[in-house]
This record gives structure tokens, C-alpha cells and sequence, in this order.
């Protein structure tokens, strides 16, 4: 499995890629700003974008979970919609059975095994794109911004099987859910005008460029780092363990351990 493009510039965002090659698997994080063409990349890999310049080679399965998931709801029923790629080749072969039903179980899918997916909620037809391509099992998957109506509970659940998963296939996640991102997954590529060719400390790329905090804890822990303070790019994102921090570090500056 391969995947590398050369001298490639994205229309619209204006994305510059000189050079790159995907990781052969593992879990990456994309990450940038808005309009930086982080989904316009996604597109390039799995064959919706063409461009006129440069060279695209993808010698790999690819799939790609997008933003909106009702983009990619196309059948009159959840089990159709799960079983449409396969026909009725494997239906009877009782290993392919097995599979299936252990996908069904995983996301939760009986009780609306007979629905419509126009009438599921967000976070049901999320459930249904993502048990599609468990079904699928690509070499890599492309998720854009797939925590997008999912609740606590379905957040922790996908974080878990993209773990799971992570020794198998080549998984690239886009989101701006740093808190997310940042509970487990190491690395990532920066997309802002070009996209770096290599990948980088994930939580050094939450500091050094500076996206806008999202609570308090996480505006104090930019102040820490800031200040030279003995914590992690990364430890702000369990509430708990980043209070005992700083309560740890309050008292060592009241007994002037630290300047």
C-alpha cells in the first residue's frame, strides 16, 4: 500500500503539497484552520478532487468517513445501507454472518435495523457511515470531522476502536476537537498553505500555533507552559490529574521551589 503526491497545489485553498507520502498505518491527526484545504485533501486521496499539476499515486483501498454523514446515505433502510456494497454473495457464509453481527452490535444497530437513515438523528446516521466502513474494512480511512453528533458516551466508544484499530490500516482524523485529538493520538501533519510532509508532536502543534483556547483550563495551561512551568503540551485535556497540577505547583511557588 502506497500513497504519494508530488508538486500538487489544491484549487480554492491554494494548499501547496511539494512532497508527500503517507504512513503505512497508525492514527495521525490533519489539523489547520478553517479553509485551509484539509478536507480538499481528503478529496485528493480518495479520488473526488483532480488537479492539474503534479502526480497523485493511490495504490490502496481508501475510504473516507465525511463531515456530513447523510452526504453518504443513499438506501431505504439501515440494512440495506450496510449491505448494499455486498450484494448477496456473502450472506450465507456463516464467518461473513458472524461479522456482520458483530458489527451491528458494535454500533448499536438493531433497534433501528429497519429505519430509513432520513430518520435517524445525526449522531444515529454517524453510527451508520462508521459501521459501513468497519463493514468495508479499508486499508485506510479518512475521517472528517467525525466526533459531529456524537454524544460523551459514542465519542468515547469511536476514540476506543480507532485504537483498536490503529496497528491495522492508516487512519487520518480531521478535527478541530482538540481535547479529542489530543487523548490519543501522539502525532499529526499541519495544513496551513502547505501541508507538512512530515508528521509532528500533535500537542506541540496545539500550542505553537496558538488556536483559540477552548475553556478556561486550557487557557491557564497555555499561561503554565508560557511560563516555563513543569507540564505537558497534552496534560490540560484530564480535568482531574490537571487540577491536582496545578494546586502542586501553587503550593511549590508559596514555598518558593520555583522561581
Amino acid at each position: 500500500m502506497a500513497i504519494v503526491i508530488e508538486n500538487v497545489v489544491l484549487p480554492y485553498s491554494g494548499l501547496r503539497i511539494p512532497s508527500w507520502r503517507a504512513p503505512d498505518r497508525g492514527l495521525y491527526g490533519v489539523v489547520g484552520p478553517n479553509g485551509s484545504g484539509k478536507s480538499q485533501f481528503f478529496s485528493l486521496l480518495y479520488g473526488g478532487l483532480k488537479v492539474p499539476t503534479g502526480t497523485v499515486s493511490v495504490t490502496a483501498r481508501v475510504g473516507c468517513v465525511m463531515q456530513h454523514p447523510e452526504h453518504q446515505l443513499t438506501e431505504s433502510s439501515v440494512a440495506e445501507e450496510l449491505l448494499w456494497a455486498f450484494g448477496g454473495t456473502k450472506h450465507t457464509d456463516p464467518r461473513w454472518r458472524r461479522r456482520v453481527d458483530q458489527t451491528v452490535a458494535r454500533w448499536q444497530l438493531e433497534p433501528i435495523w429497519n429505519q430509513s437513515p432520513w430518520t435517524l438523528s445525526t449522531g444515529q446516521k454517524r453510527r451508520v457511515v462508521l459501521a459501513v466502513y468497519d463493514l468495508l474494512d479499508p486499508e485506510v480511512l479518512l475521517m472528517d470531522e467525525p466526533t459531529e453528533g456524537l454524544d460523551r458516551f459514542w465519542r468515547t466508544n469511536l476514540k476506543n476502536w480507532l485504537i483498536s484499530e490503529k496497528s491495522a490500516r492508516l487512519i487520518l482524523i480531521i478535527s478541530h476537537d482538540w481535547t479529542w485529538l489530543l487523548s490519543f493520538i501522539e502525532t499529526g501533519f499541519w495544513c496551513e498553505r502547505v501541508l507538512d510532509s512530515t508528521a509532528a508532536d500533535l500537542g506541540r502543534l496545539w500550542y505553537c500555533h496558538n488556536q483559540p483556547a477552548s475553556s478556561p483550563l486550557e487557557e491557564l495551561w497555555r499561561e503554565l507552559l508560557s511560563r516555563n512551568a513543569p507540564v505537558s503540551f497534552r496534560g490540560w485535556i484530564d480535568s482531574e490529574r490537571a487540577l491536582q497540577q496545578v494546586v502542586k505547583l501553587w503550593n511549590q511557588v508559596q514555598h518558593r521551589q520555583i522561581p
